[in-house]
């Protein structure tokens, strides 16, 4: 604790416009292999900057046995050596948003810019708007036994295809098979995440924005 009153306290703002962070040699302290090595504070009053707060984030997806246990999808997901180091993380994170302190909506991806990716390292990953990324999750866990996006109408008789759609289910038919269903739910699928990396085109880096509009739904 007093090698922790004795760093610098700094304001949101001055840790905002950091391009290079001097480091402090310390031990792995967080998950039992993250390191605050920064020689400021990384909490703001009560409050943690909101670049230490995503970094936590991103090594509890990582390292944390409650939430892989929880999330299965993240049981293989880790991160690259230097973003262990907190002054690595934070002098990554600043320059992906140009200097201008916590981007408002947006979120850590780490699988845009290379489909399936399993690690956070600072070539794979990137901001991306929460829309984004809520469009893109894996609800494996919820298929069941037909195909994503696919159900079987008992009254019917048939297979009926929906996607999710400003927050409404949009009803995209009736088929005779899973097959065809899945296939339909793809192009409506595929064609409303090119819609929503047109509407967000402003804030999405060229790579990121040029993934999502070659975007395939396996």
């Amino acid at each position: 604790w007093s090698e922790i009153m004795k760093k610098t306290v700094f304001t949101q703002d001055q840790v905002d416009k950091l391009v290079t962070v001097a480091r402090v040699i310390v031990e792995p302290s967080v998950y039992g292999v993250g390191r605050v090595d920064v020689p400021f504070q990384t909490y703001i009053g009560d409050v943690p900057c909101w670049q230490y707060k995503l970094w936590n984030g991103m090594l509890d997806r990582c390292f944390s046995e409650k939430f892989k246990g929880r999330n299965p999808t993240y049981m293989n997901v880790t991160c690259c050596d230097e973003w262990l180091s907190f002054a690595n993380f934070i002098e990554w994170v600043n320059r992906e948003v140009g200097y201008k302190g916590k981007p408002d909506g947006m979120q850590l991806d780490k699988d845009i810019l290379q489909k399936g990716n399993l690690i956070y390292a600072p070539e794979k990953c990137c901001f991306v708007p929460r829309v984004v990324n809520l469009l893109l999750t894996d609800r494996a866990r919820r298929r069941g036994r037909w195909p994503l996006g696919v159900v079987f109408h008992k009254g019917v008789g048939k297979f009926v295809a929906t996607v999710r759609c400003n927050g409404k289910i949009k009803h995209l038919g009736y088929f005779d098979n899973p097959e065809d269903a899945s296939q339909a739910y793809k192009v409506a699928k595929e064609a409303q995440i090119k819609v929503v990396a047109l509407e967000h085109r402003e804030v999405l880096k060229s790579a990121v924005f040029e993934s999502l509009m070659d975007w395939k739904i396996i």
